[in-house]
């Protein structure tokens, strides 16, 4: 082990495992990967950072987060998404993204973290949309919800 490693210890990389599900994507939609480097993540890190959240960008396409906004009030698990379609409504975000929405809604009942999906579409622009584990709810409050 090197003197780096001793002073800062172990680093642990983790790789959940890929859901299949989650590999394809909806007609209109930025393929996962993509998504992830583009800047539309750096617009909404952006919006974190306005609204005292440090914004960590998460690079593991096996999961449909990509933004974790820590503060000292809660933490806010975020899928920053891009839709060539518009999306006005929880109904059509959870028919263009059925996996990734219900994955997400998997995940409301097992963190104690709120989950939201923010989604840009040339359309309708930013929609930000709280996850529960029985559906989705536009965040009519956003941005003082957050804040």
């Amino acid at each position: 082990m090197g003197k780096r490693q001793q002073r800062h210890g172990a680093r642990v990389v983790v790789h959940p495992p890929v859901e299949p599900a989650l590999r394809d994507t909806a007609p209109d939609e930025t393929p996962f990967s993509r998504t992830r480097s583009s800047p539309l993540v750096f617009e909404a890190m952006e919006v974190l950072r306005q609204y005292g959240y440090i914004p960590v960008r998460l690079i593991e396409p096996s999961i449909p987060i990509n933004l974790i906004g820590m503060k000292e009030s809660g933490s806010l698990i975020i899928l920053a998404l891009r839709s060539r379609l518009p999306v006005p409504s929880a109904v059509r975000l959870r028919e263009l993204f059925t996996d990734k929405v219900d994955y997400l809604r998997g995940m409301a009942g097992k963190v104690k973290d709120r989950i939201m999906i923010w989604v840009y579409s040339p359309a309708c622009g930013w929609r930000y949309y709280i996850v529960y584990p029985g559906g989705l709810r536009y965040d009519l409050d956003f941005p003082k919800s957050i804040g």
